[in-house]
């Protein structure tokens, strides 16, 4: 969807280094026993090179733009809201970079962070900041309803893209209602 310009996908150098830390956890473990068992030891080389390789892929897709600078920075950490989980401080901090930008160039998009770790994320008072915190079904929800046709077209190029392993498209309708996107799911 980001390839037919319904979003701009952008993240910090923190978000990668969680995403290298966590991938064996988040994306490779089968079910809870196995995720808690990955998380107790040390990432493995080969989760470490799998995550490595899917950052590499998405920085490619979407080029130098997705990287978010100066969140680290206090004059945006202080603007968090207290109710952030401190852990997630970083996130919010990266999305109010992106909200200032927007502002400042007078671009009417909208700021979204889209997670599954809604709880941690002060949802509405990031709402009240001018930032949206939504699931990752949600947000593709959002998509497909402001521009259904766009979603329709970009979920059947992923059908067909996907060759390997090869995706039906119940596979993808599948993996749309087990994220959330039962609506999308109905196309």
């Amino acid at each position: 969807m980001f390839m037919i310009g319904l979003y701009h996908p952008c993240w910090t150098r923190t978000i990668e280094d969680e995403c290298i830390k966590n991938f064996g956890t988040v994306v490779l473990a089968k079910d809870k026993k196995e995720r808690k068992a990955i998380k107790a030891t040390p990432a493995k080389p080969e989760h470490i090179a799998k995550a490595n390789s899917r950052l590499m892929r998405f920085r490619s897709a979407v080029g130098p733009e997705y990287e978010v600078l100066l969140y680290d920075k206090p004059a945006y950490e202080g603007k968090v809201p207290p109710n952030v989980h401190i852990g997630d401080i970083h996130v919010a901090s990266a999305a109010l970079v992106l909200r200032t930008l927007a502002r400042e160039e007078g671009s009417a998009d909208n700021v979204f962070i889209v997670s599954n770790n809604l709880t941690h994320l002060a949802v509405e008072e990031m709402a009240s900041i001018g930032i949206g915190v939504v699931s990752p079904g949600d947000f593709i929800n959002k998509l497909n309803a402001a521009a259904p046709a766009k979603v329709e077209n970009a979920l059947l190029k992923t059908i067909n893209d996907l060759a390997a392993p090869p995706y039906t498209k119940e596979d993808v309708l599948r993996l749309l209602v087990r994220h959330g996107a039962k609506e999308t799911a109905k196309f």
